[in-house]
């Protein structure tokens, strides 16, 4: 996850941002600010979300319903978003032409919107300046596995700890899987966001920094199984090939090549996890990482014909204690197409409302909970 400043903003406006486009502001008004305090309570739940899994190529023209648009989807119409024309589904989100999500850790919105202000977190603060955040965005789950796999399969799936992806370390329980041990096997059969998406013919991948070897289930240095939840999925995992040529190294990330949903997970000094316990080097390490890596999406041409980009974090940091106190958490969203300009959303959400988006970004049906979830609506304005 990535931890955010804005520069010479003041810390009530710095913290949710994507990794979009050069357009200018979208409307509407700051619904919040990025202190983790908010003026709204919407809730993560309403209207449900985008069409059949059915699709081609990488381009978002699919289905039916040709315009100035393109082909939209089966039940997309063709509209606009920053005056450019795009199709958007029956929730209001626009098709993209990439996506590219980025995960950080351990951070609540209170300890980050500091930093920012401080000058600790540079990078972050620009891109708060510059795109959208949001105050109100929560994880759905302690530890920070079972907030992975909600992501990008609509549930935790059961998992309720930081559970290994290998299938021979024995069976789960209360013993072994809790908030401090994990020494267990908890790989899911659930579809997943990965077979939706090779289902509609489009492309994926998982980039895991510091990997090493395609499909790696051991952790090593700095490297997290655990960061990677497409390797949990037996069906992936399972399928040597299918695995080893959609999982692999951060290395092979080019963001002038990017396939059509792109994973990002940095390792855990660049994700602001390590050192743990935490100290003064998390967050400017993580802000260092960011700052090149999100302006390499920026400038780069998939972005630019509509992409989206957001770098989100799993969960808070316990800062409001080990109970599970559900502490606001970091999001920054960029887009061509989204709100701009320091955008602030105080409409609660969390990582089932992103999934939707991804989901009614690319016109595919939703997964779970993402079904009932609403997407990120507001950061994207109405025309």
């Amino acid at each position: 996850m990535l931890r955010c400043s804005v520069l010479g903003v003041p810390v009530a406006v710095a913290l949710a941002i994507s990794c979009g486009g050069s357009s200018g502001v979208g409307e509407g008004t700051d619904g919040g600010t990025l202190d983790g305090t908010s003026s709204s309570s919407g809730g993560s739940s309403g209207e449900g979300g985008g069409t059949s899994d059915t699709g081609s190529g990488d381009s978002g023209s699919i289905g039916d319903g040709a315009s100035s648009c393109g082909a939209c989807p089966s039940g997309y119409t063709c509209g606009t978003a920053n005056g450019m024309p795009v199709c958007r589904a029956p929730s209001g989100i626009p098709i993209f032409s990439n996506i590219f999500v980025i995960l950080m850790e351990n951070t609540s919105l209170s300890t980050l919107a500091p930093a920012m202000a401080n000058g600790t977190a540079p990078n972050l603060e620009s891109l708060a300046n510059k795109y959208a955040a949001g105050s109100n965005y929560h994880g759905v789950a302690h530890p920070s596995l079972p907030n992975y796999v909600a992501l990008t399969s609509g549930g935790t799936q059961g998992i309720g700890c930081d559970c290994m992806a290998q299938t021979d370390a024995g069976t789960c329980g209360t013993l072994n899987c809790n908030l401090l041990l994990g020494s267990c096997s908890c790989a899911t059969a659930a579809k997943n966001l990965a077979d939706q998406i090779e289902a509609a013919s489009l492309t994926w991948m998982d980039f895991g920094e510091d990997m090493g070897t395609p499909c790696n289930l051991v952790d090593s240095g700095n490297y997290a199984v655990r960061h990677n939840p497409f390797l949990y999925y037996m069906d992936i995992q399972n399928d040597g090939t299918r695995c080893a040529t959609h999982v692999v190294d951060f290395s092979n990330f080019d963001p002038a090549n990017p396939v059509r949903f792109n994973y990002i997970a940095p390792n855990l000094i660049d994700d602001m996890h390590n050192p743990d316990p935490t100290n003064s080097t998390n967050i400017p390490d993580g802000d260092k990482w960011i700052g090149p890596h999100v302006a390499s999406i920026l400038s780069s041409a998939a972005y630019a014909k509509g992409g989206l980009c957001v770098v989100v974090w799993d969960e808070d940091d316990d800062s409001g204690g080990i109970t599970g106190t559900d502490d606001p958490i970091p999001i920054f969203v960029m887009s061509p197409y989204a709100k701009s300009g320091g955008y602030v959303s105080a409409t609660k959400a969390d990582h089932y409302s992103l999934l939707a988006t991804f989901e009614d970004g690319m016109g595919l049906s939703r997964l779970g909970s993402a079904a009932t979830a609403t997407p990120l609506v507001d950061y994207f304005p109405s025309k």
